[in-house]
């Protein structure tokens, strides 16, 4: 072998192992890099495999929790797995059971269920599904089901479906209907019209009872601008538009209008608004009732008409009694006048029979003219023109027991502090002067009582007036309030007293009525008004 060739080989065995250097080292590099890669892998399935456990945990814990009955059954609804929530709901004991749901259905709803299924199976979804079954613990329900099909590799291979009880919610439903129904055939069919308005004024229903007040149909309002089609003249439009405003405002009340029927025809209304609101409490438009009042107001011009009348004649009567009054006093004067002129030139001339007789006289005379005096009072009482104020009974008695002639042997007494009341002080005045003046007049034992006492009612104040004198047989006990009814006839008694005392109570708005029993004494008591 020449040098030449030995040189050869030794260039071509350099070039081999240096390729060889160079392919281990690529090996090395290779090697590591499919280690690190190794690892890493290892590293992110382990870390895949914690992500599914976790998942497959929450998931657990969702489907165990969930508040809703959660049900999975193979396709031809054998239950393969369910939650707590489906275990109370299908009464079953636990969840481990062999059963089909099939059974629970009933009869009537099997093509109703077998009709869904088969549109389930083309969807792969199905919601708001209803349908009665009943449980294992014998409990008919309505139950609601969202569903769906689970797939393994593209093929149907369960059902899962959540279930929710909605027999009681069912329930009300069918309650609240039969309450709208009830209450549409109310408002449809009440004597009261009723109006729905949006809040441009604009007419939204009415309910039969307006049509007929009106005169229109419902289509010949619907849409229509109220404030324009009922007022009868400009001061309703006013008013119609014054409550409108309250009403955006959320205002509600009452008032009257007058109104024009369809004919033409003006009638009274009493009309009641209200806001009407959506659920969310927003305001859409009001509400109104209307009644008829017509009749009502016809009436009370009538009787204002005869109030008028009447307290024309009352001024009338008042003045005529007052000349009546005067024109009778006038000859009882007189013939006073002749009695004492004649007994004055007769002085001394007359015997005592004649002075006897014309003591008579003047005895009548004096009681003629107290007569007519209170029979003046008794008219004049009726005419209640004066002017309420405040009156202190409390001063207002002491004041009048301190002018009144009492007997020493004639005790009068309050037990408690009378109180302030609004009325008429002179009136008021006569009814405790009478009664006062009463007690002490018929008091006819050695030593008298008078007691005034005061109760405090809810609106009223009672009082009551008790003496020890000769008392009252009670089947006299209403006639002594009425007019010319005296029970002891003397000349200041002209049976009129009780009678004015009476007529002063009933204005305060007050009763009066007794309590006695004869030889013990007599109690008044009466009301009057705060």
């Amino acid at each position: 072998m020449s040098q030449n060739q030995i040189e050869v080989l030794q260039r071509a065995l350099l070039r081999e192992r240096t390729a060889r250097k160079a392919a281990e080292k690529i090996l090395e590099d290779k090697s590591r890099e499919l280690y690190e890669a190794n690892q890493k892998l290892e590293a992110t399935n382990t870390q895949l495999e914690t992500s599914l456990t976790n998942a497959d945990s929450q998931l657990q814990g969702v489907f165990e929790n969930i508040v809703d009955a959660y049900v999975i059954t193979d396709l031809w609804g054998n239950i393969l797995k369910m939650n707590d929530s489906a275990v109370k709901l299908l009464g079953f004991k636990d969840v481990n059971v062999d059963f089909n749901l099939l059974e629970m259905l009933d009869i009537t709803e099997q093509d109703k269920v077998q009709s869904w299924f088969e549109g389930m199976k083309k969807q792969g979804t199905s919601t708001d599904f209803h349908v009665n079954i009943t449980t294992v613990a014998n409990q008919k329900k309505l139950v609601h089901i969202n569903s769906s099909l689970i797939y393994d590799d593209g093929v149907a291979v369960a059902v899962q479906g959540i279930v929710r009880d909605i027999t009681v919610d069912n329930k009300y439903k069918k309650s609240i209907e039969a309450e709208r129904l009830k209450y549409s055939n109310i408002i449809a069919n009440m004597n009261l019209g009723l109006i729905e308005i949006n809040k441009a004024g604009e007419i939204l229903m009415i309910n039969h009872s307006f049509s007929e007040l009106s005169g229109y149909k419902e289509e010949e309002l619907i849409g229509k601008q109220g404030a324009v089609i009922f007022p009868f003249d400009s001061k309703g439009v006013e008013l119609i538009e014054e409550e409108r405003r309250k009403r955006v405002n959320g205002e509600s009340n009452s008032y009257e209008l007058q109104i024009k029927t369809k004919t033409g025809e003006a009638r009274y209304w009493l009309v009641s608004g209200a806001p009407n609101l959506n659920l969310e409490g927003e305001q859409i438009g009001s509400i109104a009732v209307a009644l008829d009042i017509t009749d009502f107001k016809n009436l009370q011009n009538q009787k204002e008409k005869l109030l008028s009348k009447l307290e024309k004649s009352n001024d009338e009567l008042q003045e005529y009694a007052h000349i009546v009054s005067h024109d009778l006093k006038s000859p009882l004067r007189s013939i006073n006048a002749l009695v004492s002129w004649l007994k004055e030139d007769n002085q001394g001339k007359l015997d005592d029979v004649s002075l006897q007789n014309f003591g008579l006289i003047e005895t009548t005379l004096e009681k003629m003219e107290q007569l007519i005096t209170d029979v003046l009072n008794y008219s004049s009482v009726g005419a209640d023109n004066s002017v309420k104020v405040n009156v202190d009974l409390n001063s207002m008695v002491s004041e009048l027991v301190s002018m009144l002639y009492i007997p020493d042997y004639i005790e009068i007494k309050s037990l408690n502090i009378l109180p302030n009341i609004k009325g008429d002080k002179t009136k008021l005045q006569q009814v405790f002067q009478n009664l006062i003046s009463n007690s002490v007049k018929f008091i006819d034992k050695e030593k008298g009582s008078i007691v005034i006492d005061v109760e405090d009612l809810k609106s009223h104040y009672k009082f009551s007036i008790k003496d020890n004198g000769i008392g009252i047989d009670k089947k006299y006990h209403d006639k002594i309030f009425k007019i010319f009814h005296s029970l002891k006839k003397s000349k200041d008694s002209s049976g009129i007293g009780l009678s004015i005392v009476k007529k002063i109570v009933n204005l305060h708005e007050g009763e009066i009525w007794l309590d006695s029993e004869p030889n013990v004494g007599t109690t008044f008591y009466f009301t009057l008004k705060k």
